[in-house]
């Protein structure tokens, strides 16, 4: 009997460990593509499809290099600004998504991204709303510049 409950109680936390790791890895897939939604359209000026990667209530600022704080950049000013920003399309973009980590429905990651002159680091926050991923705090800071 007691074998029984052993291999019982074994079982039972394997299938929910498997079905746990595909949830995770689904997730982690979701928020890679909502993230990378996010800045590959921001570079090409895209805002209603980079807009869909984000939550209304998003709060995104950074680290100047000077090392003020930015203003803040809710997706209205986001619109603004890449109104006014020349395109840069997908095949100059160099961005990587690392470091994801989910608990429930929020999640947090890191995007290394910028032009091919200037770089940053962006940690993301995300929340799980209507079974999506949205992007809703974002915080960056800018890689020193190399010395000439």
């Amino acid at each position: 009997m007691k074998k029984k409950a052993i291999l019982l109680f074994l079982t039972i936390t394997l299938t929910t460990y498997g079905i746990h790791a595909q949830e995770t890895s689904t997730d982690s897939q979701a928020i890679e593509s909502s993230i990378l939604n996010y800045i590959e359209n921001f570079f090409e000026n895209n805002f209603e499809e980079m807009n869909t990667s984000l939550h209304p209530r998003l709060a995104k600022r950074g680290l100047n290099p000077d090392g003020t704080l930015s203003d803040d950049f809710p997706p209205s000013k986001l619109k603004e600004l890449m109104s006014e920003k020349p395109p840069l399309p997908l095949s100059a973009q160099e961005n990587e998504v690392t470091d994801i980590v989910i608990f429930g429905n929020m999640a947090s990651a890191t995007l290394i991204t910028g032009y091919p002159k200037l770089r940053w680091k962006e940690n993301i926050h995300l929340v799980k709303v209507d079974n999506n991923w949205q992007i809703i705090n974002v915080f960056w800071e800018f890689y020193p510049r190399k010395e000439k």
